[in-house]
């Protein structure tokens, strides 16, 4: 059987949403199956006019270098912009809204599923993105709160498989005891639905009160301009990276307004840190308030930063909500995840009498 996952363009970066995608996709190919990543990369690099889809081809087999794909899978580079070029396949999975109608254009004739990861109505209006719940494709969701949203206008019910974390590779390796409470890790991002900026000049006013305050912070854009000797940024952080970012750390801050999910939330739990968090749809997938958790609500920037200083006073309660973080972390794990995943695809082709 042949699947293909259709992807809005090369990533060269770190990006949440791929990694789920392409984590289910080595996945498949372990598991035998004829798996193909369909890059669709007519916006990339329009500039270069007729080099356009030479360069992109070269980078789409070059790429992810962050991300380590089975050998067997094979990459696409998509530039045709009136989708006269057809890609044959059994089973096709649309992962983000831009590749919803290309997916049906481009495989006309293949059984189709959506990957939905979040509401991404960044670029598209509200109206646009309940159209791509309606084209009859199977409806996968990450989040509860999602599936509330999609099955309003789906044609049948949405299937929930929430993301997991491959639970053998984001692990304690530093003791949640003997870390620095002092130590605070934070992702970086330029969206403003992510509220970095303000997380992160809020989270500076603690210097004054705690002098020994450090932050490590990572992401894939520039870090904030003139950034103090005592905050350290580490873009484009690969998966190690991050690993190891999160088991220096003490705490982990989470300032987001919205997001599908918030995988680098539960990314730190499992590593060992302390989540602070804003109450956001998506982290109440895996964060509880004072149980494995603190949480403030969205735009609390003030509440977070308390939070966060509650917990660099009372290290102890920041050790407990730690360990409950860490147990949190490991019901995520890949295999339940998979096994819908690939369970959901049979199912598509008994019902269709393949």
């Amino acid at each position: 059987m042949k699947i293909s996952f259709i992807l809005p363009g090369f990533s060269r970066y770190p990006v949440g949403g791929y990694k789920i995608a392409f984590e289910y996709a080595n996945r498949l190919a372990n598991h035998g199956y004829d798996v193909q990543l369909i890059f669709f990369n007519n916006n990339h690099w329009k500039k270069l006019g007729l080099l356009q889809r030479g360069f992109v081809y070269l980078a789409t087999q070059y790429e992810p270098k962050w991300f380590t794909l089975n050998k067997n899978i094979k990459k696409i580079s998509y530039c045709d912009k009136e989708f006269k070029r057809k890609i044959p396949t059994d089973i096709a999975v649309a992962t983000a809204v831009e590749t919803a109608y290309p997916t049906e254009k481009i495989c006309p004739e293949a059984h189709k599923m959506y990957l939905i990861q979040d509401f991404e109505n960044w670029n598209v209006s509200n109206e646009y993105l309940y159209s791509t719940y309606k084209l009859g494709f199977k409806n996968i969701v990450i989040a509860k709160w999602l599936k509330k949203v999609v099955d309003k206008y789906s044609l049948q019910p949405s299937i929930y498989i929430r993301n997991p974390l491959n639970i053998t590779q984001y692990q304690v390796h530093n003791s949640i005891e003997k870390r620095d409470q002092y130590t605070i890790g934070m992702l970086y991002h330029s969206a403003p639905y992510k509220g970095s900026t303000e997380t992160f000049s809020s989270l500076c006013k603690l210097k004054d009160r705690f002098p020994e305050l450090k932050i490590i912070m990572f992401g894939t854009c520039d870090p904030p301009k003139n950034l103090p000797t005592w905050v350290k940024y580490y873009k484009n952080a690969s998966q190690q990276q991050t690993i190891d970012i999160y088991n220096k750390i003490s705490i982990f801050i989470s300032g987001s307004i919205k997001e599908g999910f918030g995988l680098t939330g539960l990314e730190a739990m499992a590593c060992g840190a302390a989540l602070v968090t804003t109450d956001y749809d998506g982290a109440k997938e895996y964060a509880v308030n004072k149980v494995n958790s603190l949480m403030v609500p969205v735009k609390d920037w003030k509440s977070l930063r308390e939070k966060v200083a509650y917990l660099i006073v009372n290290d102890s309660v920041r050790k407990e909500i730690a360990k409950k973080g860490v147990q949190t972390a490991r019901k995520f794990s890949w295999s339940e995840a998979y096994r819908r995943f690939a369970d959901t695809i049979l199912d598509i082709n008994n019902d269709f009498g393949d």
